[in-house]
C-alpha cells in the first residue's frame, strides 16, 4: 500500500467507517485506523484529539445521511416510510446503533434528523410535544431493535418484521 501523502480529517472518518463496518466499534481503534491509512497513530493526532472525537466524527456522520421524512407523501404514509428507511440505514451499520445508544456523544447533525422527523409527526396530526414524545419513544423502539438483533441480543428471533409490525402498531395507536 502507498503511503498517504495528505493525510486529512475525512480520510480518517472514511477509514474509521470503514473499520467499523467490517469490525464493529469494538474492533475501532486509532492503531487500527492509522494500519488502514498506512501511517503512524501520531499522525492522527494532527487532526482529531482521540478515540473519542473519532467516534463523535462518526456519530455526526451517521446522523448527516440518516434518511429524513420525505414531504412528498402523504403524512400517513411519511412517517413508516421515513422510520423504515431510518430502520435500513442503521441495520446496513449495526455499530451506529451502539454509539448514538451510549449517548455520550452529541451528533450535531442529529438535530436536523429529529426535527424533520417532529415535523412528520405533526403533519400527521400530532402537537408539538405529542410529536417530540413520539419521535423519541420510535427512535428508542428501532434503537432497541437494532441492538436486540445484533450480538448484543437475541439474535435467534424474527428480525425485520418485527420492527415493521411495531412501528405500524405504534402510529395505528396515535391516530
Amino acid at each position: 500500500m502507498a503511503r498517504v501523502a495528505r493525510l486529512s480529517r475525512d480520510m480518517i472518518v472514511a477509514a474509521a467507517w470503514r473499520i467499523a463496518d467490517e469490525s464493529g466499534v469494538d474492533g475501532l481503534t486509532l492503531r487500527v485506523v492509522a494500519a488502514a491509512l498506512d501511517t503512524g497513530q501520531a499522525s492522527l493526532y494532527r487532526h482529531i484529539a482521540d478515540r473519542r472525537e473519532l467516534l463523535a466524527l462518526l456519530a455526526d456522520e451517521v446522523a448527516a445521511a440518516m434518511p429524513r421524512p420525505d414531504p412528498d407523501l402523504p403524512p400517513a404514509e411519511r412517517l413508516p416510510a421515513a422510520w423504515l428507511a431510518m430502520h435500513d440505514y442503521l441495520s446496513a451499520h449495526p455499530w451506529a446503533a451502539r454509539v448514538i445508544v451510549d449517548g455520550e456523544l452529541l451528533a450535531h447533525q442529529g438535530v436536523m434528523v429529529t426535527w424533520a422527523v417532529v415535523a412528520a409527526f405533526e403533519a400527521y396530526g400530532l402537537s408539538r410535544d405529542d410529536a417530540v414524545r413520539a419521535y423519541r419513544a420510535l427512535f428508542n423502539l428501532m434503537l432497541g431493535h437494532l441492538l436486540n438483533r445484533h450480538p448484543l441480543g437475541h439474535g435467534d428471533l424474527p428480525g425485520e418484521a418485527d420492527f415493521d409490525w411495531a412501528l405500524r402498531r405504534f402510529l395505528a395507536g396515535l391516530s
